[in-house]
């Protein structure tokens, strides 16, 4: 999302406020969100809503539609599993997509004053989603390099995979410093947090046994040595521990 197209954004916004008052109107009736959508939906929830509006919530039966919508999996599954389109263009909107989930990290990342996320649990929602996709992301363009590249064992394609699994593995660890400052989240945010370790990060090892664990594990100990929590400090270290089994496996295989 360019600069110049939220600044513009921001002026139709503040005016169309001045004008008419608060308005929102989402999708919901849709089946499925496309870029267009999200790209939309995205700008209101970040730049739409007043300072004293509260956004959508999980715990808002009337708005959680919107927080679902927002991050309901099979806006994205129904074009990357659908075989009939073809691969370029499935990586082309992988691609895109990826770009709009970036920008739904910042939707939720207020916090009160008293230093707490005002809408934590979403906030992690958002990343949870996320972790998902950026899975599946990277499947599909690793597929790709390989079909598109005339010979896929060049050091060129190798590389090219290795710095998307970079990537990838960056926005494992970025979601482990969210709870750097561990005060900023309720108890209920913190076990959901525990939530996102244990489900997304040991799928993450599953599907790619062989990777360089290196980065996550530094993280990991990184972030050990700051939080206090018992049940985080348990979910990190089980972490840890299982990239040093699958160390073990690959140097005894």
């Amino acid at each position: 999302m360019k600069i110049s197209k939220t600044l513009l954004l921001l002026t139709i916004t503040t005016i169309f406020y001045n004008c008419t008052g608060n308005n929102h109107n989402f999708p919901i009736e849709k089946q499925y969100w496309d870029i267009n959508d999200y790209d939309q939906a995205i700008l209101d929830l970040r730049f739409g809503y007043l300072d004293n509006e509260p956004k959508p919530t999980l715990d808002n039966p009337e708005k959680r539609i919107i927080v679902e919508k927002l991050i309901d999996k099979q806006n994205y599954k129904v074009i990357l599993d659908d075989s009939s389109i073809n691969l370029r263009e499935r990586n082309k909107f992988a691609h895109d997509f990826f770009d709009q989930w970036k920008d739904m990290t910042g939707i939720y990342e207020e916090k009160d004053e008293s230093g707490k996320y005002i809408y934590g649990k979403e906030l992690l929602a958002v990343w949870h989603f996320g972790l998902d996709f950026h899975m599946e992301y990277f499947t599909i363009g690793s597929n790709a390099i390989h079909t598109f590249s005339a010979n896929s064992n060049e050091d060129k394609v190798v590389k090219r995979i290795n710095k998307n699994m970079e990537e990838l593995f960056k926005n494992f660890s970025r979601y482990m410093d969210l709870i750097k400052d561990e005060d900023a989240f309720y108890e209920n945010e913190k076990e959901f947090f525990i939530q996102g370790i244990d489900t997304y990060f040991t799928k993450l090892i599953m599907q790619h046994p062989e990777a360089d664990y290196k980065r996550v594990e530094k993280k990991a100990n990184a972030v050990l040595k700051k939080v206090k929590s018992k049940e985080i400090r348990a979910s990190l270290k089980s972490l840890v521990e299982s990239i040093n089994f699958i160390k073990l496996k690959k140097t005894n295989a």
